[in-house]
């Protein structure tokens, strides 16, 4: 009976572990600024790993003219 309940544990882990890969993991961000006349503006673009590599996102918003800080990078991509 207590194997039974290691066998269930790793099974749970398997799955949480492929369905948090599969919507990708936070691995960090790149910050681009742009200079258009005298204004500066910054695009920031997260990065997440999946099972099949990185993917990066831009975040929505960091081009309008909020600082890099004010944007943050959700720790689970959002589907789409």
């Amino acid at each position: 009976m207590r194997r039974l309940g290691w066998v269930f544990f790793a099974l749970v882990v398997i799955v949480l572990a492929g369905y948090v890969l599969n919507r990708g993991i936070y691995i960090g961000y790149t910050i681009t600024s742009y200079r258009v006349g005298d204004r500066t503006f910054f695009l920031k673009n997260c990065r997440y790993l999946h099972l099949n590599g990185t993917d990066e996102v831009s975040v929505a918003g960091s081009f309008i003219g909020n600082t890099p800080v004010e944007t943050e990078c959700p720790p689970l991509k959002n589907s789409k």
